[in-house]
């Protein structure tokens, strides 16, 4: 006995809201041709908005980066990060992080003021 995916319900409720959230579907009026809605790619948002993904969406503040991580697999593909500041100061704690970028930084405050997010703790290989 196959077990049905639960997968396929939750990408198809992803698509239609992404699609509402970025303006993709357009009702037409009677008689109207539809035209296609502008394309979003390059999109920005600011702090706290949703960055990356397939539609590409930026950071529209240069104080802010998207940060993704190890779960998002550093904003792989269709992976989506949130908007967040860049750090003001950061200690001098030695910590190393490997960043998504493939640097290793002293510690995750110094990749985040660089607008790198981390890939893992320790060192890259």
């Amino acid at each position: 006995m196959t077990r049905p995916s639960s997968t396929l319900p939750s990408a198809l409720l992803l698509s239609l809201a992404l699609a509402a959230l970025l303006g993709a579907c357009q009702p037409a009026t009677q008689g109207e041709i539809p035209t296609p809605a502008a394309p979003t790619a390059g999109r920005s948002v600011g702090a706290g908005g949703v960055c990356g993904g397939l539609a590409g969406i930026t950071c529209g503040d240069p104080t802010t980066y998207c940060r993704t991580g190890p779960a998002e697999q550093c904003g792989a593909g269709d992976r989506t990060g949130i908007c967040v500041p860049l750090p003001q100061a950061c200690t001098r704690e030695y910590k190393p992080v490997c960043g998504c970028d493939g640097k290793t930084y002293g510690n995750a405050c110094e990749a985040a003021a660089k607008g790198v997010s981390v890939a893992r703790e320790d060192a890259c290989s």
